[in-house]
């Protein structure tokens, strides 16, 4: 029976190219989309799943989500583009046959025609497609500090091996299909080989990264890019048919012929043939071509080994010191310089530090304290972070516990500090060995080793303790218990100095505490002033007292002195009565009769003297008499009278006779004034 006639217009048979290029574009489809859902759960905590997301961030931060996600990318960009096209032209060819056949033929939509589909169609998929890939490279770009877990790299290299083998197979298809009934074909078979090698370079980087060979960042670098690289040529391409006119349907191709996926897929003849296509130019009868291509493989040979024995030569710089390892097992340790040695593997060299010195801090996470760094230029204004006031939280403070002075309830108290450990890795030989083959991570050690001291000195002391002592005292004890430590001694490690910032409450208790500062200090300034008054009121006391001792000595002294010269004068007369007797007598009393005369006026009596003669005092002998004159009383005094008589009256033995006068010692200026008196005489 046959089928109505208008079974054809109801029944569309997709062609077989079509068909081909959308199972393709499902497959990398779904492997772009597996591989993005995987990545994404490097954004979930760790606590949630802590191994795939542990594995999701080491692919993401590793580079090798990078690499494959770009790469499935770019064969779904082409897969896109072509599958838009076949589809335009199943479309074309539909519409043709039915306004062939129809009574009266209908004008064709623009959107049917497959030129248009070459023209703006791929000038929207292959940009977009370009856009996604370079955002992901951007996003996941391989960092060269993140180190890979051996067993989560070799699960992540497996999984990618699976996608190369399915992109193989997919290549294979596609080589397998006849080029008339899809013209792309040979263009997306170099696409699709370029992502199977794309896919197994990158699972071979993530397995040497499990093995830590860090030389394969540079490989991992280029590898990343070439996708990009090659989506940035298709988009390049398909903007530029924006500028020509659309081509004819039967001439409409999609973009996915691309330079350098040739150059990397087209095998060792690839640039000759690229020289040829693109530009013209043949050089299959050149004798230099020919010469060069006869010694390629020697020459690719002689390099390769020459490079490998350069394996040998190490250059160590200043700051670094090498352990040398010959078939696995150190056998020096070399210095900076250059050094030659065995090639790898037989022989490897293992760096170490010479000198270098690093600062831990105490009791806070490293990460923080290294965000919390700025730099700050010489000129510019220092931020609020290095303010190093009390009152100022900073990101690298740690905060401690100590005991409380009170004794009826259990307390405690709160303390902010910085504390830093300046380390480095000791300069001998045994220590370099012992850091490199007993500690995986000193830094780690250094900051356990230090919190269990520190936390332990905080404890067992109280506030006052604690802010009261010297910091330098303080970190010279850390320091020598820190190297005491015998963990720290056996990893060959040297403790160079334990810097303490600050030792302070906390910043909301800053305030008090300075008041509580403040009056202790008014507290000590009173009673220092106290003291000074009360030493001063001493010292003035002490120094009357000194100086009426001093006063009081003085005249005892004199007292004792005097006393002691009348008990010589004393011993002295009585020693000359004891020898004169009578003539020291009559000598005391000549003595004492001109100390008393000395002292009185002097009346001379003469009975010769009358009233009615004129009486004359010669004065003149006895002023200008000797002092010895004067020994025995008045000499020297004479008395005239009118008639010529001169009368002396000189001092007898009795001291009464007449006409006696006394004279005080015949010195003029101790003669008493002398007043005449006339008395009568009883006779001439």
């Amino acid at each position: 029976m046959n089928p109505p006639a208008d079974s054809n217009a109801t029944e569309q048979v997709l062609p077989r190219s079509h068909r081909l290029v959308r199972h393709l574009t499902q497959i990398y489809g779904i492997g772009a989309a597996v591989v993005a859902v995987f990545l994404s759960l490097a954004l979930i905590p760790s606590s949630l799943l802590p191994r795939i997301g542990a594995m999701a961030r080491d692919a993401a931060t590793g580079g090798l989500g990078a690499m494959v996600l770009s790469a499935l990318l770019l064969s779904l960009t082409a897969l896109a583009g072509t599958l838009a096209l076949t589809a335009a032209r199943f479309r074309y060819s539909t519409a043709e046959g039915q306004s062939a056949g129809a009574a009266s033929p209908r004008r064709l939509d623009r959107r049917e025609d497959p030129g248009f589909a070459g023209r703006m169609g791929q000038a929207f998929i292959a940009p977009t497609g370009a856009v996604c890939i370079w955002i992901a490279i951007r996003f996941m770009w391989p960092s060269p500090a993140v180190e890979q877990h051996t067993a989560s790299a070799d699960i992540a290299a497996a999984f990618v091996f699976g996608l190369a083998f399915v992109s193989l197979v997919c290549e294979r298809v596609m080589q397998a299909f006849p080029q008339p009934q899809l013209p792309e074909a040979p263009t997306l078979r170099r696409l699709l080989l370029l992502t199977t090698l794309i896919l197994a370079a990158a699972a071979c980087i993530e397995l040497g990264h499990g093995a830590a060979l860090r030389w394969l960042r540079w490989p991992e670098l280029v590898v990343v890019c070439v996708p990009g690289v090659v989506a940035a040529e298709l988009a390049v391409r398909a903007l530029a048919r924006l500028f020509l006119p659309a081509r004819a349907p039967d001439d409409a191709r999609a973009v996915t012929d691309s330079l350098v996926a040739a150059l990397v897929t087209g095998g060792p003849r690839a640039p000759a043939v690229v020289l040829r296509t693109q530009f013209g130019l043949d050089f299959a009868r050149s004798w230099a071509l020919s010469f060069l291509s006869a010694a390629l493989l020697p020459a690719l040979a002689g390099t390769a080994l020459f490079c490998w024995i350069l394996s040998g030569v190490k250059l160590i710089d200043m700051q670094h010191r090498g352990v040398y390892e010959r078939f696995g097992a150190p056998v020096a340790v070399l210095g900076p310089g250059l050094h030659l040695l065995l090639p790898w593997p037989l022989g490897r060299l293992r760096s170490v530090e010479y000198g270098a010195i690093h600062a831990v801090p105490i009791g806070v996470d490293q990460s923080a304290a290294q965000a919390s760094t700025v730099a700050v230029g010489a000129e510019a204004v220092p931020p609020v972070s290095l303010n190093r006031l009390w009152e100022t939280a900073h990101a690298d403070q740690a905060h401690y516990l100590v005991p409380s002075q009170s004794s009826a309830t259990q307390s405690f108290q709160s303390v902010a500090t910085e504390i830093y450990v300046l380390y480095r890795v000791g300069l001998t030989n045994t220590a370099a060995l012992q850091s490199l083959y007993t500690v995986a991570d000193p830094e780690s050690l250094i900051k356990a080793a230090a919190s269990r001291l520190v936390l332990r000195y905080f404890n067992s002391r109280t506030l006052a303790e604690v802010i009261g002592a010297q910091r330098e005292n303080v970190a010279g004890m850390l320091r020598s218990e820190l190297a005491a430590d015998p963990d720290i001694r056996s990893a060959g490690i040297d403790v160079v100095s334990v810097l303490i910032e600050e030792i302070h409450p906390p910043a909301g208790a800053a305030a008090a505490y300075h008041a509580v500062q403040a009056a202790r200090i008014d507290a000590s300034a009173s009673i220092s002033n106290e003291q000074g008054r009360a030493k001063r009121t001493a010292g003035v006391a002490q120094e009357e007292a000194h100086e009426r001792n001093a006063v009081a000595d003085a005249r005892a002294a004199e007292t004792i002195h005097a006393a002691d010269a009348v008990a010589y004068r004393f011993n002295a007369e009585r020693h000359a009565y004891e020898e004169g007797k009578q003539s020291f007598l009559l000598e005391r009393r000549f003595s004492a009769d001109v100390a008393a005369y000395s002292r009185a006026h002097i009346t001379l009596i003469d009975h010769r003297l009358s009233s009615d003669q004129h009486t004359i005092l010669d004065l003149r002998s006895l002023a200008a008499a000797p002092p010895s004159a004067a020994a025995g009383g008045l000499g020297g005094v004479q008395s005239v009278t009118s008639s010529g008589e001169t009368g002396a009256g000189a001092a007898g033995s009795g001291g009464t006779g007449s006409g006696a006068a006394a004279s005080a010692g015949g010195a003029p200026d101790s003669v008493p004034p002398i007043t005449p008196a006339i008395v009568p005489g009883a006779g001439d």
